[in-house]
Protein backbone atom coordinates (compact mmCIF):
# COMPACT_ATOMS: atom_id res chain seq x y z
CA UNK A 1 0.00 0.00 0.00
CA UNK A 2 1.00 3.27 -1.18
CA UNK A 3 -0.28 6.50 0.18
CA UNK A 4 1.01 9.60 -1.87
CA UNK A 5 0.24 13.43 0.22
CA UNK A 6 -0.04 16.52 -1.34
CA UNK A 7 -0.38 19.72 0.23
CA UNK A 8 -1.26 22.56 -2.27
CA UNK A 9 0.78 25.71 -0.95
CA UNK A 10 -0.87 28.19 -3.74
CA UNK A 11 -4.10 27.02 -3.89
CA UNK A 12 -7.19 29.43 -2.78
CA UNK A 13 -9.16 26.75 -2.45
CA UNK A 14 -7.44 23.38 -1.63
CA UNK A 15 -5.56 22.90 1.41
CA UNK A 16 -3.87 18.85 0.35
CA UNK A 17 -4.64 15.60 -0.80
CA UNK A 18 -4.22 11.79 0.07
CA UNK A 19 -4.16 9.25 -2.47
CA UNK A 20 -3.85 5.24 -1.95
CA UNK A 21 -2.98 2.91 -4.71
CA UNK A 22 -4.14 0.01 -3.22
CA UNK A 23 -7.82 1.29 -2.72
CA UNK A 24 -8.09 4.11 -5.72
CA UNK A 25 -9.41 6.26 -3.20
CA UNK A 26 -8.64 10.33 -3.15
CA UNK A 27 -9.28 12.42 0.02
CA UNK A 28 -9.47 16.11 -0.88
CA UNK A 29 -9.39 18.66 2.48
CA UNK A 30 -10.44 22.04 1.64
CA UNK A 31 -9.26 25.36 2.93
CA UNK A 32 -12.46 25.79 4.83
CA UNK A 33 -11.98 22.30 6.79
CA UNK A 34 -14.34 20.12 4.57
CA UNK A 35 -12.70 16.57 3.76
CA UNK A 36 -14.43 14.51 1.03
CA UNK A 37 -13.17 10.84 0.11
CA UNK A 38 -13.66 9.70 -3.42
CA UNK A 39 -13.72 6.36 -4.58
CA UNK A 40 -12.52 4.44 -7.57
CA UNK A 41 -9.99 7.17 -8.57
CA UNK A 42 -7.44 6.40 -11.56
CA UNK A 43 -4.04 7.22 -10.37
CA UNK A 44 -3.91 9.39 -13.88
CA UNK A 45 -6.83 11.52 -12.30
CA UNK A 46 -4.54 12.18 -9.25
CA UNK A 47 -1.48 12.82 -11.09
CA UNK A 48 -3.84 15.39 -13.21
CA UNK A 49 -4.64 17.31 -10.17
CA UNK A 50 -1.34 17.22 -8.73
CA UNK A 51 0.38 18.54 -11.36
CA UNK A 52 -2.16 21.19 -12.89
CA UNK A 53 -1.14 24.90 -12.92
CA UNK A 54 -4.62 25.50 -10.79
CA UNK A 55 -5.60 22.68 -8.72
CA UNK A 56 -9.22 24.27 -7.83
CA UNK A 57 -9.76 25.05 -11.70
CA UNK A 58 -8.60 21.18 -12.75
CA UNK A 59 -10.75 19.85 -9.66
CA UNK A 60 -13.64 21.60 -10.33
CA UNK A 61 -13.40 20.38 -14.06
CA UNK A 62 -13.62 16.82 -12.74
CA UNK A 63 -15.71 16.82 -9.80
CA UNK A 64 -18.89 15.93 -11.27
CA UNK A 65 -17.17 12.84 -12.77
CA UNK A 66 -16.10 11.82 -8.92
CA UNK A 67 -17.54 9.03 -6.48
CA UNK A 68 -18.01 9.68 -2.72
CA UNK A 69 -17.13 7.22 -0.82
Amino acid sequence: MTIHRLDFADSSMLANCEYDDSTKELMVMFLNGRQYTYVDIPKETYDGLINAQSAGRYFNSIKKDLKLK
